[in-house]
């Protein structure tokens, strides 16, 4: 709440969901600044003593600070799916007008009764469009844990089971994770990990195309350059890079590629596979909305039919949303 954060607000006509989406990116971006430093102090340290048996302290230390991370996340995105949702509550109730109902003169002269009616149901309405319009809270009623808000907001449990593969993906790296890497371990894998570390150099440059998103800056040519060195960096820090230390393993064990991973302890195989594998599906996204970029003509149908039906909703929604934002998808698929 400072005058730089409003006039940045006003200039792109950012709503509560937006600043918190935005803010929400911007730790993302730093967390995955630190994982990459520490998985380079680790990789640099440990993988020419020794693949398997060397330490370095870093990388136990560096994965209770991840772990907390990606449970904080949770909860921050939550936010911002109760922030859009108080938008869509606003609008379904019609409160946008409940400040200029504080300035009409009438409700003050009318009757002793008919005042106090009008009074506190102005005030009842106005209490209502204050907790919407501020960053959702539990002390206001906006949050909650498992049942849902008294205002109607859907609560963290249904939020959580409404985003089953990036819960999954969350929990799996901020608990199994963590008890892996300091107790299952047995101290071994130290150079694994650090390259574990560094999958996350992909994710600054996916936090600011959410963030140009979010803007309203999908046509500039920033947004289209970042999204190249996105695909870029998302597929060699996350595609490519777990197959090479599968190989690399492989050299260091000294055996063919598939005989080496075969022989890996089945939870080993099974975690590989649960890492591996959304991998796959975030870029496959990327690479199809990279298509939608370069090659509008072949989607010219699609993107006419998503631009209507964005502002067909829009239009029904009084005009609250951003035909060019989709900020669920965003979280759920560039995580």
């Amino acid at each position: 709440r400072t005058t730089i954060g409003h006039s940045f607000v006003k200039r792109y006509r950012l709503r509560v969901s937006d600043v918190l989406d935005i803010t929400n990116k911007l730790v993302s971006a730093v967390q995955a600044a630190f994982s990459c430093i520490a998985g380079l102090f680790v990789c640099r340290w440990s993988c020419p003593r020794n693949f398997l048996h060397a330490s370095h302290f870093l990388s136990e230390s560096y994965a209770w600070f991840a772990a907390s991370y990606f449970f904080y996340d949770l909860w921050s995105m939550y936010k911002i799916y109760a922030a859009e949702a108080a938008i869509k509550l606003k609008v379904k109730l019609g409160l946008q007008s409940v400040p200029g109902d504080n300035n009409h003169g009438g409700a003050r002269n009318g009757t002793a009764n008919g005042n106090d009616v009008a009074g506190n149901g102005a005030a009842e309405k106005a209490a209502t469009l204050q907790a919407l319009d501020d960053i959702p809270s539990v002390e206001q009623g906006t949050l909650s844990f498992v049942s849902p808000c008294k205002m109607g907001i859907p609560s963290f449990a249904k939020y959580l089971a409404s985003h089953p593969l990036m819960v999954f993906h969350h929990l799996f790296i901020g608990s199994y994770g963590l008890v892996v890497i300091s107790y299952l371990r047995g101290g071994l894998g130290d150079c694994v990990f650090s390259f574990m570390f560094m999958m996350e150099l992909s994710t600054p440059f996916v936090s600011f195309r959410s963030i140009l998103s979010v803007m309203g800056l999908k046509q500039s040519k920033l947004y289209v350059i970042n999204g190249l060195v996105m695909l870029v960096t998302f597929f060699w820090c996350r595609v490519f890079l777990m197959p090479y230390v599968c190989y690399y393993y492989s050299q260091v064990v000294n055996k063919p590629f598939l005989e080496a991973v075969w022989n890996l302890p089945w939870g080993c195989k099974v975690s590989i596979l649960a890492l591996f594998l959304p991998q796959l599906y975030w870029f496959r996204l990327m690479v199809r909305g990279a298509m939608k970029v370069f090659f509008p003509a072949k989607n010219k149908r699609n993107t006419t039919s998503a631009a209507n039906s964005c502002a067909n909703e829009a239009s029904a929604n009084g005009g609250t949303m951003k035909s060019s934002q989709s900020k669920d998808s965003e979280i759920r698929s560039l995580m």
